[in-house]
């Protein structure tokens, strides 16, 4: 599991198969604003194209630059 912490720069990885036009959220780029302990493995992303805190696991994530 990629170790992600607060401040780190993040791009939101495509599911393959994502029904209807694919995954809407994919690549979409922000900053880790909060590394979640329960449940383990969850982040807090804010999202540079809303500027909302979205949920996402660690798994959905690449590090960027």
């Amino acid at each position: 599991m990629a170790e992600l912490n607060v401040g780190d720069r993040v791009k939101v990885l495509d599911k393959p198969g994502w029904p209807d036009g694919g995954y809407k959220l994919a690549n979409w780029e922000g900053k880790i604003a909060a590394v979640i302990n329960d449940p383990a493995g969850y982040v807090l992303m804010k999202a540079d194209k809303t500027g909302y805190n979205m949920m996402f696991h660690e798994k959905e994530l690449e590090k960027i630059g």
